[in-house]
């Protein structure tokens, strides 16, 4: 069973990363990591085409409150989602509570971040 979350006051801070939540402010890092061919069809939707889809998406991050922005130096470079499970399809979760994550990096951070350390 999907259970509720509410990411909005939490922040988790790694040696070299920081999960936060999103703000307005984040939307020329959002843009210019969304709006890359291959990024966003990695993580299964298109690129963005404009700033304004990415204003929208971020808005629906911001009051959704289950994605955190991935910060990494002062830049946000990624998302991660934390997003419901398709209950039908696995009844074997019927007696337990979860969900399902999904992330996306910027491509500039794809090897520096996945592959090494910094």
């Amino acid at each position: 069973m999907n259970i509720k979350i509410d990411i909005s006051n939490i922040v988790i801070k790694t040696e070299r990363l920081v999960l936060r939540p999103w703000k307005e402010t984040d939307l020329d890092d959002f843009f210019e990591y969304a709006g890359v061919d291959g990024v966003g069809e990695m993580a299964g939707w298109t690129h963005h085409k404009t700033k304004e889809e990415s204003k929208s998406i971020l808005d629906s991050f911001i009051n959704e409150k289950k994605t955190f922005a991935i910060e990494y130096s002062g830049k946000v470079i990624g998302s991660l989602g934390i997003e419901n499970y398709k209950e039908n399809e696995l009844p074997e979760f019927n007696n337990k509570l979860g969900r399902e994550l999904g992330f996306v990096l910027s491509k500039d951070y794809w090897v520096k971040v996945l592959c090494r350390k910094l």
